[in-house]
């Protein structure tokens, strides 16, 4: 829960940068020009919503076609949404983490981001559902007969497939 009051405090901060460019534009241009160029963002930002958002709903539909978990796809579309609603809100700042989260490598990166999130919070067996599977680093050795722990037995070499009695497998996600 120490998340929860971060976000609080990062709002704020956002918010008052966010009127503090607002004022010094506004200062700069004019007001007239300063709430065009906002209107204009918002009217950018709707227009991206609707033709970004319509090609990650068909990439969905794509691949919800093809049988493959549409994991990716559900999340680069979280990804422009909140870009396109970013752009849509009033404020500067705002405008532009939105158009960065618009831009194809960021928007896949953010997408990679949101997953490794999801997939931390989920339990494994609704992470796997959903997010489909998952790749895993392995290290396998052999403990000796009376070997309480891992440490203690003999590292086997990775190719290695010994299913009996005493295997221990050790390993990491990695998504």
């Amino acid at each position: 829960m120490r998340a929860l009051p971060a976000a609080f405090v990062l709002s704020i901060v956002f918010a008052v940068a966010e009127i503090a460019v607002l004022v010094q534009i506004g200062q700069a241009i004019g007001l007239g020009w300063t709430l065009l160029l906002m209107l204009a963002s918002a009217v950018l930002g709707s227009w991206l919503l609707r033709r970004e958002g319509g090609r990650a709903f068909r990439a969905l539909r794509e691949a919800a076609r093809e049988g493959r978990t549409p994991a990716k796809e559900t999340a680069e579309g979280a990804v422009v949404l909140a870009g396109s609603l970013l752009m849509i809100l009033p404020g500067f700042l705002s405008d532009v983490v939105g158009i960065l989260l618009l831009l194809p490598p960021v928007r896949t990166l953010a997408g990679r981001l949101v997953l490794r999130s999801a997939a931390r919070r989920l339990p494994p067996e609704v992470s796997t559902a959903l997010l489909g599977p998952m790749q895993v680093r392995s290290k396998r050795m052999r403990t000796p007969a009376g070997a309480a722990s891992p440490g203690q037995g003999e590292q086997m070499p990775a190719r290695t497939t010994n299913a009996g009695a005493g295997t221990v497998i050790e390993g990491e996600i990695d998504r």
